[in-house]
């Protein structure tokens, strides 16, 4: 399944990742209740939001059993695909009760790079404020039924997170990882060679 972060909220960009077949959409630095509110409506067909009707290649143009009925076209695209915000910011996390409960919402990330460095601890993992905002984050999801997603840097912070229940961990980056893997290759060859 392909899930997509977008970095505008407006109409046009939530369409057309949607049009395309994003199975989920993952957005980024979210400050108010109500962004959430019109991204939930760009992107959710009625009777949870007002997403225009127009088939896509998500069902073969219109093809597809399922969604040669518009009212099962409608209702399995809001299914199909998941709504994640992220809460990265102060302000996302000062409502994020009211955030999670909204519906349409399928669940919350958390960025704690760009969290922790709107709380004033930048990048201090293991800070008592990131970790009681990942558990206020964690709790709001749980208390409405939505998942909690969660980047990590490094392994340890991927298996602290799945510790406290995160139901999915990010882990670092593609280069991160790809870049790691070669240093070990170099690192274990120079060993090989220099014994």
């Amino acid at each position: 399944d392909l899930y997509v972060r977008i970095g505008d909220i407006r109409r046009p960009y939530v369409l057309r990742m949607l049009d395309i077949g994003a199975r989920g959409l993952i957005v980024p630095n979210i400050h108010s209740v109500d962004e959430v509110r019109r991204l939930v409506d760009y992107a959710r067909f009625p009777p949870v939001g007002n997403r225009g009707y127009c088939p896509n290649r998500t069902c073969g143009w219109g093809a597809d059993e399922w969604s040669k009925d518009v009212f099962s076209y409608m209702e399995m695209s809001n299914a199909r695909c998941k709504l994640i915000p992220q809460c990265e910011t102060r302000e996302a996390l000062e409502q994020i009760e009211e955030i999670a409960a909204l519906p349409g919402v399928d669940g919350i990330f958390v960025g704690p790079c760009d969290l922790s460095i709107a709380l004033g601890i930048p990048l201090q993992f293991d800070s008592p404020i990131l970790l009681d905002a990942c558990e206020r984050i964690l709790a709001a999801c749980r208390d409405n039924g939505r998942e909690a997603f969660i980047f990590a840097a490094n392994m340890q912070d991927a298996v602290k997170w799945a510790g406290k229940g995160f139901d999915s961990i990010a882990y670092c980056l593609d280069a991160g990882v790809l870049i790691g893997a070669y240093q070990e290759l170099v690192n274990h060859f120079r060993s090989q060679t220099e014994a």
